[in-house]
């Protein structure tokens, strides 16, 4: 690759994360993409030339971020191996919530509440990483199911959408309190029910 080949492509990588962020801060409805041309140090025609309008920009985002999850690349285990791991996947996003002092919540879950000015491709993008992390925490039940680790009467896609909903739902609710702390009873009280689960 040539130098001006890699500034190329350093310059969409650029747009990409700094979208990104803004998306993530304050919403796809409110980041301009005068705003995001700012933070990336790009200018318009480089933006013309890899998405011709937000949505493409957006829709790039998503595809990025999801191919981070497969790849590992983000810093949250989706390899889960027992009920301990499962804590420390709510834990990752405890920890994450105190480390932005509870600004901000899900990227995915702020980007969704402006769906409706969206196309489908964007919702199919969200539902893509939404079901990452759904299929990810059902193998982990079904594994568990299968060394007797769980009752043989669960079902490992109705857990998975309970601790989807209990992450997604203490991410929101520790934004809009200003601290972790329900999140956290949350938690230990879906831990207290899981570890119950077993025969």
């Amino acid at each position: 690759m040539n130098r001006t080949t890699a500034d190329k492509s350093d310059a969409r990588s650029r747009m990409i994360t700094a979208a990104f962020d803004l998306f993530h801060q304050k919403g796809v409805s409110a980041t301009s993409v005068d705003e995001i041309l700012a933070h990336s140090g790009t200018g318009k025609s480089q933006f013309s030339h890899y998405f011709k309008n937000k949505e493409g920009l957006l829709h790039a985002c998503l595809q990025h971020f999801l191919d981070q999850l497969k790849n590992g690349q983000l810093p949250v285990n989706y390899e889960l191996d027992n009920w301990e791991d499962l804590e420390a996947w709510f834990g990752f996003f405890i920890g994450f919530q105190n480390n932005t002092a509870c600004r901000r919540g899900c990227p995915v879950a702020t980007i969704a509440s402006d769906l409706e000015a969206h196309s489908e491709v964007i919702r199919q993008d969200l539902k893509m990483v939404s079901d990452f992390t759904q299929t990810k925490l059902a193998r982990f039940f079904d594994k568990m199911k299968a060394r007797g680790a769980l009752s043989a009467a669960a079902d490992p896609d109705a857990l998975a959408d309970y601790c989807y909903s209990i992450m997604q739902g203490g991410l929101a609710i520790s934004k809009m309190n200003g601290n972790t702390a329900a999140f956290e009873r949350a938690v230990a009280q879906a831990m207290t029910h899981l570890r119950a689960l077993s025969p």
